[in-house]
């Protein structure tokens, strides 16, 4: 395989001149519960802008020296960037301003610039996937100047796999395999690939319903995995392959703080949706704990939904240390301040105005893009942030 010189690349830095940015909201599996209020850990200060449904409860210590608080902003629709998408699964921006968007059931890729919509390509090996399997996950690659690549992690007959795709406006290349073996099911196989800052290309699994699997180091299954370019493990991973994290039970959402601080979300099973912060080669309990029980083999959640009625949380876009989570059968946008990797009160934006909520990202010009998912009505919407 092709190893290309990596450099650095923050996540969510972005050019200028999408006329329109987009929210895309999506399907989740293994939906059930009440509504109770989210738990998080720390008491940092709760933010001013939307009151949530009832103030969550501290699950953890808080931390030993207060940081500064990050300014948490007001949220205003501005429009839609497109309508009449199928089911779109996860957006990424080109160095150009377009909007690729990777569709899960009819496996397309597609370009969006200027409110047109361009099909760039079909990953044949995902149509048929089925479930929640598909064409999941896309990443632009750091080096995309130079040689512009996609990444696309999607559901194959056999497996999960990860593959580089050349791309142009016009259509995109042959793609080339470069990590198999992610095991796959009907339900819980994760998805969501990015670039992290240190150029390392970082996936979420899913457990594939083979909940032992996430606390056994050689499964790819049930873990957030992190590898080259070129699909080898990086080379100061903590178990010697492509394993970064275990114990995980659906990795939904990727996304690094001003700190470089990783965050993660995922599905609990009928309980405890969770956002985590990662750290190399910690364990996350999944399937022997959920939540955050406090057991000290085991890494607590930063926030814990204990119904996924108002979060199954998804994709995963941070601000000015603000991050902005996409709730699927929450039906809602969830607003959560991290403060120097504690996260504080979550707060919830537009319950039941635009359905599913899949996927969030950062638009070419700082505003908030968050994909829906409603069938073939789904569509991007672009969210202001004052």
């Amino acid at each position: 395989m092709r190893r290309r010189r990596r450099s650095p690349s923050r996540t969510g830095h972005l050019g200028t001149g999408l006329a329109a940015a987009a929210l895309v909201f999506a399907m989740s599996g293994c939906d059930a519960g009440i509504e109770p209020a989210p738990e998080f850990r720390g008491s940092a200060p709760a933010s001013q802008t939307t009151a949530p449904d009832s103030p969550p409860s501290t699950a953890a210590s808080e931390p030993a020296t207060p940081s500064p608080s990050p300014t948490v902003p007001t949220l205003t629709v501005a429009g839609d960037v497109v309508t009449g998408l199928g089911v779109p699964w996860s957006m990424a921006v080109l160095p150009d301003d377009s909007l690729i968007v990777t569709e899960r059931e009819t496996a397309e890729v597609k370009r969006i610039a200027d409110g047109q919509v361009t099909v760039l390509g079909v990953i044949g090996d995902a149509i048929e996937a089925g479930g929640e399997g598909g064409l999941l996950g896309v990443a632009i690659s750091p080096d995309f100047e130079i040689d512009p690549r996609l990444y696309l992690y999607y559901t194959s007959p056999s497996d999960n796999r990860i593959v580089s795709v050349p791309y142009t406006s016009d259509g995109l290349g042959e793609p080339e395999i470069i990590l198999t073996g992610i095991p796959r099911a009907n339900v819980h196989n994760g998805g969501r690939i990015k670039f992290g800052p240190d150029g390392f290309l970082y996936a979420g699994t899913g457990d594939a319903t083979d909940a032992a699997s996430a606390q056994d180091p050689a499964s790819l299954g049930g873990k957030i995995l992190r590898i080259t370019a070129d699909g080898e493990p990086a080379p100061d991973n903590p178990f010697g392959n492509a394993v970064y994290t275990l114990g995980h039970r659906n990795v939904q959402g990727l996304a690094w703080d001003s700190e470089d601080r990783l965050w993660a979300s995922e599905f609990g099973p009928d309980q405890d949706d969770e956002l985590n912060l990662i750290t190399s080669g910690s364990n996350y309990g999944w399937p022997e704990v959920t939540g955050a029980p406090g057991r000290e083999e085991y890494v607590d959640a930063q926030v814990v939904w204990p119904s996924p009625a108002t979060s199954s949380p998804s994709g995963i876009a941070i601000v000015d240390d603000v991050a902005y989570i996409g709730g699927l059968r929450g039906e809602r946008l969830w607003q959560v301040p991290l403060f120097s990797g504690v996260a504080g009160e979550p707060v919830s934006h537009f319950e039941d105005q635009f359905g599913r909520l899949r996927d969030t990202t950062i638009g070419p010009d700082g505003e908030l893009l968050i994909a829906t998912n409603e069938g073939g009505g789904s569509r991007i919407v672009r969210v202001e942030m004052q």
